[in-house]
């Protein structure tokens, strides 16, 4: 199930009757923690107990982090990093085509579970959560605000990255009234157009650049495909950017806009 598939409409559907449900209204920070829940394990469900483990860990750390800074930071930020090294890197090391990577065969099965989508973004998140909130005396946040901050499923796999003076503030009842339904429609018909339309239509063009195919191309298509090929990197980010932002506003949140025209920037540092 992705951010473009009818499934996720249904689930996103269904998510929006329960959380702004009168009777349920005191629930709604734990509804959208376990629809993300829900939404990560019908993505990779071998996957959600790692998830579990990195936000748990992550919150135990921030806790440790809040007494004693400097060691729950410098732990918190290695395990963090452990986790995505050992999903990144482990196969530089073990050969995955043999029959048994190594034994016994629990760290067996480890050593073959499958990248963690979103894995890049959700352990920067981590870390910028740990820096941000783990300052010695700071009173320690409610464990389902930072599952939330952490879990937010319009972002959980795509971003954008909320810092902690923007998000968890945010966090409180909300009403269906409040609701900016103009504005979270137009981030969505943005978001899906750019996704549906100009990303996945020009990746029909420049899967061309994929050996062997371009071979067969001359050296102005080849140049081409190149151009094209940014613009679908552009129009892919953004509008699952756009999608988040959208489906983040139906639920009363406000993402960071993370993408301001970059390809118009004047330097380096600005793009």
């Amino acid at each position: 199930m992705t951010l473009t598939s009818w499934p996720f409409v249904a689930f996103v559907a269904v998510t929006f009757a329960l959380y702004y449900l009168p009777i349920l209204r005191r629930w709604q920070v734990q509804i959208l923690v376990l629809a993300s829940l829900c939404f990560y394990g019908l993505l990779q469900p071998q996957l959600l107990a790692l998830l579990a483990v990195a936000v748990l860990g992550t919150y135990f750390f921030l806790r440790v982090a809040i007494e004693r800074r400097s060691l729950g930071l410098a732990a918190g930020i290695a395990f963090n990093l452990g986790l995505l090294a050992f999903f990144k890197y482990k196969f530089l090391f073990i050969d995955a085509a043999t029959p048994s990577a190594v034994d016994p065969g629990a760290i067996d099965w480890l050593l073959r579970l499958p990248l963690p989508i979103g894995i890049s973004f959700f352990v920067l998140h981590n870390i910028s959560l740990l820096i941000d909130l783990g300052k010695p005396g700071r009173a320690v946040p409610p464990a389902m605000d930072v599952f939330l901050h952490i879990l937010f499923f319009p972002q959980l796999v795509a971003g954008p990255i909320t810092r902690t003076e923007s998000f968890p503030p945010q966090i409180k009842p909300k009403l269906l009234a409040d609701v900016a339904i103009v504005e979270a429609a137009k981030w969505l018909v943005a978001g899906y157009f750019f996704k549906l339309f100009v990303a996945n239509n020009l990746n029909q063009i420049t899967a061309n650049m994929e050996y062997p195919l371009y071979e067969a191309l001359t050296a102005k298509n080849r140049w081409l495909c190149v151009f094209l090929y940014s613009y679908q990197i552009y129009a892919d980010f953004f509008g699952y950017s756009a999608i988040a932002i959208g489906l983040a506003l139906l639920f009363g949140y406000r993402l960071p806009k993370n993408f301001n025209l970059p390809y118009i920037s004047t330097s380096f540092a600005q793009f």
